[in-house]
């Protein structure tokens, strides 16, 4: 006597079961993929703003002086005036430093995010002779290490920061920096906090487009934790160069004793 076959299927709550298990791996699949995106965005920024490090690193070797910032009317170049810079606080001069990318209407170099990447130099003048000391040919040199001092300060927070310094020692990331180059990040046309305030205070314009570009208005600068709460937002990406590092290479170069 043949027994009776069992017929087998999904019941309807087995049914419910698997659909709702492949919403949440199909949910989870998708906002990993905008995250991702994200942060290939954020490596790519960071490897650029090294690779815009290197490149000012290598002009100073061979010339003996950091480049002047480009302005958006210099076409990407470094803009030089007398003695010092036409701005001390504008964008990286890509061309003068053959760097490649995404340019704008100004031919100013973009970050990842379709922003320009922001530059800025020490003014310093220890001497008092009208050049200033790291971006003018031979002035390192006249001046002599001991007594150079540059002025770029990097704090971990703006609050109780003044034009010239951080609040103290304890949010001081750098103090005497000749040179910051920075990217405001994928918030770069709207952001609120004090901290990414810090960074744009004035802005900067003159060029074929008739943007007016936000850049930094004094010497402080603010680097810190990627942050998207409310009122604390961060994204920026900033990387300076110590003072004790150029010395290093323009000793090495032979530019410095």
């Amino acid at each position: 006597m043949m027994l009776k076959q069992r017929q087998q299927g999904f019941s309807l709550i087995e049914l419910a079961i698997v659909i709702l298990i492949m919403g949440l791996i199909l949910g989870g699949i998708a906002m990993p993929l905008s995250v991702q995106r994200e942060n290939a965005r954020i490596k790519q920024g960071d490897e650029q703003i090294a690779l815009a490090q290197e490149a000012i690193e290598g002009f100073a070797m061979v010339n003996g002086h950091l480049p002047c910032p480009a302005t958006p009317a210099s076409d990407g170049v470094a803009d030089p005036v007398g003695g010092g810079c036409s701005v001390q606080h504008g964008f990286v001069p890509s061309t003068t430093l053959n760097l490649h990318g995404s340019r704008n209407e100004d031919n100013l170099l973009l970050d990842p995010w379709g922003s320009p990447l922001r530059y800025s130099v020490t003014n310093s003048d220890v001497d008092g002779d009208g050049n200033w000391d790291f971006v003018s040919p031979g002035e390192m040199r006249d001046v002599t290490m001991p007594l150079l001092q540059p002025d770029i300060s990097v704090c971990s927070t703006a609050t109780g920061a003044s034009n010239t310094a951080c609040a103290s020692g304890a949010v001081t990331l750098a103090a005497q920096a000749p040179m910051i180059i920075y990217s405001l990040g994928k918030d770069w046309s709207s952001f609120n906090s004090p901290d990414q305030r810090e960074n744009v205070g004035t802005t900067l314009g003159g060029g074929a487009s008739g943007t007016n570009y936000r850049v930094a208005r004094n010497v402080v600068f603010v680097s810190r934790g990627r942050s998207q709460a409310s009122g604390d937002e961060f994204d920026d990406h900033l990387q300076w160069l110590s003072a004790n590092a150029l010395y290093r290479r323009l000793g090495d170069a032979g530019h410095l004793p």
